[in-house]
């Protein structure tokens, strides 16, 4: 007989990356104990949702969508809520005028909230492939990787291999 794992509601949450923006948001640090701040600064990147307003970065305060536009080199932008690289905008491969029309989408966007994120540094190896000739090469890719843990153990893993941010 078949059988199937169903997660609760809760898991839903994370996955609505709007989340990583409450958790950096230094006007909600009081939520969290010293030991979770320590953690957050060190495993999560800097994230705002997407709007016209005054922010914290670092504790200076700044004009939100004017260091979107200024920062754009080490900043990300992608919808809330999707999946798989959809919308996502890198601003380090995205010229200036591509970058401002991705700004654009994120404020009109009337299916949810886009985020902006800083950028991080992702893990690169060099892996095998086999060509259309069946001889094996090797190439630099980026490496994602993401445990699946069921009842605190690691039971699997997700992984993603692309040339390409």
């Amino acid at each position: 007989m078949p059988s199937a794992v169903a997660n609760n509601f809760r898991c839903k949450i994370p996955t609505v990356k709007a989340f990583f923006a409450v958790l950096t948001d230094e006007r909600n640090g009081g939520l969290f104990s010293h030991q979770e701040r320590e953690i957050i600064r060190a495993h999560v990147p800097w994230t705002r949702v997407v709007a016209d307003v005054k922010t914290a970065h670092y504790g200076n305060t700044v004009d939100l969508l004017a260091f979107i536009r200024r920062e754009r080199n080490n900043l990300v932008l992608k919808p809330s809520d999707e999946y798989g690289g959809s919308g996502v905008t890198l601003g380090w491969e995205t010229d200036e005028s591509a970058w401002d029309s991705a700004i654009g989408r994120a404020l009109s966007a009337s299916n949810g909230a886009w985020i902006v994120q800083e950028r991080i540094p992702i893990r690169r190896e060099v892996f095998p492939y086999i060509t259309d000739e069946m001889q094996v090469h090797y190439r630099d890719m980026l490496v994602d990787f993401a445990p699946y843990l069921f009842r605190g153990k690691l039971c699997g893993f997700l992984t993603r291999l692309s040339t390409t941010g």
